[in-house]
């Protein structure tokens, strides 16, 4: 078959390597240049955990895992640094009482640590007196820039060709439009990350979010950590370029096409005290956390902060996937081999009720 794929980020370049791997004709559409720093695939880290407070995706980890270790080795590269993780907050945190629930149901290992055990194994970093932890050890970080540069490279290698500042359109006749012409295929997926709902009326909101690297004392052994609770901040360990941290709120509604992405002082200030406390032991003030760099990028938010998957009416097959709401990159490669399971028609969208968006004409 002829497949085009509009997105080079995280989901279209998962996407290319399976889908050319398997024999396909495969184009890809990218309307910037790849590795662009304006969606929500870019940058050097993503963390990747089975520790959700949702077993459902827990679940659905035990069966990602795998496809990253398999990229892995056919590309003989390093893409994913092990570390553990810590989940923490007071026991009382229903965030954390059900993501130990979830990984328990899925036989997950983990140990629980108080804030002193945390301190202790973990060089210093900082828990509050009421706070404990678990500990997931498989968790760690994926290298995400690498991961799509890899993606492409090892689709290319099949045969597939990746255009490059391309916006491509959809025609109801499963042709895709472009300035200097059209183009005809005989399926089409759509990974456009933030500008999905230009090719689907899906129920999602663009945000704009903010992550930050600090220089601060700490051991690099650290793992990567998340808060238990909805609205919570999130780290990673110093590979070289600082300890990044970032916020899961959700920032203002945002236009993805929009060249001015001003960085919020409040939130890089709530950032900033968050580094201090964790990082510098408990001490707000203290002059060792530096904050270096802050940058933006973009959460496509879904009701529920679940994935959305399905297809639309038009005459050439074309199933669309937005993997929403700030934590889809880790599972980038699951969606990128179910969408070629779409196109050979080994699955369907309606398999996966939890995702699954119908459309009228379908």
């Amino acid at each position: 078959m002829k497949v085009a794929i509009i997105g080079a980020g995280g989901v279209g370049s998962a996407a290319a390597r399976f889908i050319a791997k398997a024999g396909h004709e495969t184009h890809v559409y990218e309307q910037f240049r790849v590795g662009h720093d304006k969606g929500s695939s870019h940058g050097t880290s993503r963390i990747i955990r089975k520790s959700y407070p949702d077993p459902y995706y827990t679940a659905l980890m035990n069966e990602t895992y795998p496809l990253w270790f398999e990229l892995e080795r056919e590309a003989k590269e390093t893409l994913h640094v092990q570390t553990g993780i810590l989940v923490f907050g007071k026991p009382s945190s229903e965030w954390l009482i059900r993501t130990k629930e979830s990984l328990r149901t899925n036989e997950v290992p983990f140990e629980e640590l108080s804030a002193k055990e945390v301190a202790i194994r973990f060089g210093g970093f900082h828990l509050g007196d009421e706070e404990v932890a678990i500990f997931q050890p498989e968790a760690g970080v994926l290298k995400a820039d690498k991961i799509i540069e890899t993606n492409l490279r090892l689709a290319q290698g099949y045969g597939a060709k990746i255009f490059e500042e391309m916006e491509a359109e959809i025609s109801p006749d499963g042709n895709v439009l472009m300035r200097k012409g059209k183009e005809s295929y005989d399926a089409i997926a759509i990974c456009a990350g933030a500008w999905i709902k230009k090719f689907a009326p899906l129920d999602v909101e663009v945000r704009l979010q903010h992550f930050v690297y600090f220089d601060a004392p700490l051991a690099k052994q650290i793992p990567v950590w998340v808060e238990a609770s909805p609205d919570h901040f999130y780290g990673f360990p110093d590979y070289g370029r600082g300890f990044k941290i970032g916020l899961h709120r959700y920032g203002p509604v945002f236009d993805p096409s929009s060249p001015e992405r001003t960085i919020d002082l409040q939130t890089l200030s709530e950032i900033a005290e968050c580094a201090r406390f964790r990082l510098g032991a408990g001490a707000i003030s203290t002059p060792n956390v530096v904050q270096k760099d802050a940058y933006t990028c973009l959460y496509t938010v879904a009701p529920n902060e679940d994935f959305q998957i399905g297809r639309l009416p038009y005459r050439v097959p074309t199933h669309f996937v937005s993997a929403c709401s700030g934590h889809g990159f880790k599972f980038t490669i699951w969606f990128g081999k179910l969408l070629l399971d779409f196109i050979e028609g080994k699955q369907k969208p309606e398999e996966f009720p939890r995702f699954f968006v119908p459309f009228e004409g379908v």
